[in-house]
């Protein structure tokens, strides 16, 4: 037996029943292998690998220096070619559940196994083709995501306790941390592999869930370990947020910034302070249409906060239970506002998820220093593990996988290259600038495939099987009577306490006078 620190016994791998959830027995010595190689290539990603740049976290590209491991010279930023950034981050889902099935990158999917909490090998599969989750999983639990949870996932670097964290009477039934997407699954990300970039060592800012996260995309830092509030949630901030963030260093260089929700501001986490640049998508599609986008844009999908994202699962941000394709369906719309625009030739859009929603990766996130004030939170400066990272527009490279290491602090340093403000944060400064990824050689790629996503929407209310009418730029308009087979129509308890934390930021929203 193994004995872990919070207690949990793993059966050496010689003793473990050799049971799987697809009926085929995995042989212990395989499942070893597979333990060597992720711990590998968990060093790997801290050391360097190759592609098209070294896995360096000194800070690399900050200037206008060269880029990692033979990438070219960045440009000086005012001739970049790049005048409007936007910055989409969705939610909860690992790099390998997700894309490790990309051609040419880090990622593993099928032929995988983990313990479940009796020691019985469980193997990885995929989701959509499995009656029991298809594109939702309803009527499963929220896979854990939270900071003790991500530790219990992490296993002193074994990456293997993704089924730890399963609720005991569910140990038999749910395996949903570690099933997988394929590329026909998701046919946004399917286009941007076949034209765009991928990144496949981009890691979260904490190893936490989604506040902590959210707030590291805007600030590079953060004042929480959790989706709590105080005075309930030991060690939450009482009161707005106070730490700096990306929109304060532009405003002090006077270059145009925008913040755009659908149905809850992540900027109310500040209180009142960017109650001015925080404005309705609908806005952003326009302003898309129109020429009139800011040099920096964030743009949020829609967190289905007052009506479900979870428990019922009706949401575009990708969250277990919502229907995938119905944030393939937003992310695309994203892009075509963009690539239809008058600014796509200046223009750079890079999507990434605020955390790994509990599911499996095999690559260990390193760990880089935080504040003194973070530190005292309990936070350890782990980053958190892998999630999909797309980069897309004239300067991105097609048909690319970066392999170098990124985080939101990539993102905020490439902001700050470009639009010359000071550092966001202290991260700034041990962090790889985004803007090595791209490609300055030459002119601009200004083409601008459309792909084929279809626009739904899909799925149903997970309480009811009812089917959804979701209109990608607003709430659910309606529910219908179905006959919709499939995946579960019921919801797991633990998606209540995530609809409650949304509830509780919808509710400070509207006490600061946000339009929601």
């Amino acid at each position: 037996m193994t004995d872990h620190k919070d207690g949990r016994k793993t059966p050496a791998a010689e003793t473990r029943t050799p049971v799987i959830t697809g009926g085929k027995p995995v042989d212990p010595r395989r499942r070893e292998l597979l333990a060597g190689i992720a711990a590998a290539t968990g060093a790997f990603a801290l050391g360097g690998c190759g592609g098209d740049g070294a896995d360096d976290l000194q800070g690399g590209g900050g200037g206008g220096g060269s880029g990692q491991g033979g990438e070219s010279a960045l440009p000086p930023p005012e001739e970049s070619g790049i005048d409007h950034i936007v910055v989409v981050m969705m939610e909860n889902r690992s790099f390998d559940h997700y894309l490790g099935w990309v051609p040419g990158a880090d990622g593993l999917q099928e032929g995988l196994a983990f313990p479940d909490k009796n020691g019985v090998m469980r193997e990885t599969f995929h989701l959509a083709s499995h009656e029991e989750y298809g594109y939702q999983g309803c009527g499963k639990e929220d896979p854990g995501h939270g900071y003790g949870d991500g530790r219990v996932h992490l296993n002193e670097g074994a990456m293997d306790g993704w089924l730890q964290t399963v609720d005991d009477a569910n140990v038999d039934n749910d395996f949903f941390p570690i099933g997988y997407y394929t590329a026909d699954d998701v046919p946004f990300f399917k286009g941007v592999v076949e034209n765009y970039t991928i990144c496949d060592r981009y890691f979260t800012g904490i190893l936490g869930s989604t506040f902590p996260n959210r707030v590291y995309m805007h600030s590079g830092a953060t004042d929480r370990t959790s989706n709590g509030f105080a005075p309930d949630d030991f060690g939450a901030p009482v009161g707005p947020t106070t730490i700096p963030t990306v929109w304060d260093r532009l405003a002090e260089v006077g270059a145009s910034r925008a913040y755009y929700f659908q149905d809850l501001p992540v900027t109310a986490f500040w209180g009142q302070a960017y109650l001015d640049i925080t404005r309705p998508y609908s806005s952003f599609l326009l302003e898309a249409a129109a020429g009139l986008l800011p040099s920096v844009s964030f743009v949020e999908p829609f967190f289905g906060a007052a009506v479900g994202e979870s428990p019922y699962g009706i949401s575009t941000d990708d969250h277990p239970q919502a229907d995938i394709r119905n944030g393939q369906a937003f992310l695309n719309q994203v892009y075509n506002a963009l690539r239809n625009g008058p600014n796509w030739d200046r223009t750079l859009l890079v999507i990434n998820y605020d955390e790994w929603g509990g599911f499996y990766d095999h690559v260990v996130p390193p760990v880089l220093p935080v504040s003194e004030h973070e530190a005292s939170l309990g936070n350890d400066g782990r980053l958190g593990f892998r999630v999909p990272c797309a980069i897309i527009g004239p300067r991105a490279r097609r048909g690319h996988v970066s392999h170098t290491t990124f985080s939101p602090s990539s993102i905020l340093k490439m902001i700050e290259w470009r639009f010359g403000t000071g550092p966001v944060s202290l991260r700034s400064e041990y962090s790889n600038n985004m803007a090595t990824a791209l490609d300055f050689s030459g002119d601009p790629h200004t083409e601008a495939p459309a792909f084929n996503v279809p626009t739904g929407p899909f799925g149903m209310e997970c309480g009811t099987g009812f089917p959804q009418l979701i209109d990608v730029i607003g709430p659910p308009t309606t529910v219908l009577p179905s006959t919709t087979s499939g995946a579960s129509s019921e919801r797991h308890p633990s998606m209540d306490a995530h609809a409650a934390d949304w509830q509780k930021l919808y509710e400070i929203a509207k006490g600061y006078g946000f339009p929601v």
